[in-house]
């Protein structure tokens, strides 16, 4: 099974036979705490502007942002998800070669061959799928744009700060763009360590690129930003692309959430836990997993390319990996939820896994025939 994206729950749903409501999805990697009332309320109460365009200029938002990151509002752009806005730098630019990591998230590659960009590879260790510093010596005179996921996405793995720093400062050097998604720092312990926030006026062709949907669940909204110290950019982007990109009720979600710290704070510790209960777990049933920092893990069972299907028999939804660039069809990623929800995710691939030790166990099987 080949999936462009996760949260597919329709297609999921007509596949299996099973009702969307009755599917466990872990293939996409949102919150697992669901969307704070505070959220909720101002969503609900936003609808009687429904009938009007929204603000075209997206200024309260713009200046919320700003005054959250302790930025000018003119730093920031918003979209309608951090997807629109990837695909509006890539338009405002137009690079020729970009450099990405191998394996990362899908749509900037897919953003670049609609403009038909070269795409170059830093290809991770499978090891321990770490970026290090050779990455410096793949960011030549001929490269455009760098984009670099952090934590990166499906590994979960940091890039460190000074890494961060000297991948920076190279792309100055050599009059690259550099493209920093940040969209799941936030889910890491002090993010505030890695984020390249405090090096956006040191680097003007820098753009960090952020999301609401992840952390406060409104996927179904739609709502990024990116934040430039290059105004000029900052409006480029914003002009490639259709104008009122951000609706109203997406506006008022975006509001609500700038002020919801608590929320924030109560998710990151419930991943938290909940990561190291999925690492331990599955590292006893003996399943390679990559000790990521974020909201997801990656994990692989060699040989084994049908694990999506045979726990979507159950209802339980995961994300198949062999659309990332280096990934086969034997890795997985998994959104961390709930513990009840992990729970029940672990007792299945325990169950899947152990029926098919018996399968490939030709004592078992004779043993089995015997009892016949």
């Amino acid at each position: 099974m080949k999936m462009e994206h996760g949260g597919d729950m329709a297609g999921a749903s007509q596949r299996s036979g099973i009702p969307e409501e009755r599917l466990l999805d872990f293939s996409v990697n949102v919150t697992p705490l669901g969307i704070p009332e505070t959220i909720r309320k101002a969503m609900e109460d936003s609808l009687d502007r429904a009938g009007m365009y929204p603000d075209l200029s997206k200024k309260r938002l713009r200046e919320a942002i700003g005054k959250k990151h302790h930025i000018p509002a003119s730093w920031v752009c918003c979209g309608n998800g951090a997807s629109d806005l990837i695909f509006r730098l890539v338009f405002a630019l137009k690079p020729e070669k970009a450099l990405l990591l191998a394996p990362t998230f899908v749509e900037y590659a897919s953003a670049l061959r609609c403009v038909s960009c070269r795409i170059d590879h830093y290809r991770l260790s499978h090891e321990d799928f770490d970026v290090r510093e050779d990455i410096l010596e793949k960011i030549t005179r001929s490269t455009d744009l760098v984009i670099l996921c952090n934590p990166n996405n499906p590994t979960g793995r940091l890039i460190p700060k000074n890494l961060m720093e000297a991948v920076g400062k190279r792309c100055a050097d050599v009059g690259a763009k550099l493209l920093v998604d940040e969209c799941f720092l936030e889910f890491t312990k002090e993010p505030e360590r890695v984020s390249m926030e405090d090096r956006l006026e040191r680097y003007p062709g820098m753009v960090l690129l952020k999301s609401f949907t992840k952390m406060f669940g409104i996927a179904g909204l739609r709502l990024g930003y990116m934040l430039c110290s290059d105004e000029r950019l900052c409006q480029a982007a914003d002009r490639f692309g259709c104008d009122w990109n951000v609706n109203c009720v997406a506006e008022a979600a975006g509001l609500a959430a700038l002020k919801a710290d608590d929320h924030v704070r109560e998710v990151v510790a419930c991943v938290a836990r909940e990561r190291e209960y999925l690492m331990n777990a599955l590292g006893a049933l003996g399943i390679q997993t990559v000790r990521g920092k974020a909201n997801y893990l990656l994990f692989r069972i060699p040989g084994e390319d049908r694990l999506y299907e045979k726990l979507l028999e159950k209802g339980i939804m995961i994300r198949t990996c062999d659309n990332y660039e280096g990934l086969g069809k034997d890795y997985y990623r998994i959104g961390v939820r709930t513990h009840e929800e992990n729970v029940r995710l672990v007792a299945c691939l325990g169950g899947l896994i152990k029926t098919q030790e018996k399968m490939n166990d030709p004592a078992k099987a004779g043993k089995k025939e015997d009892d016949r």
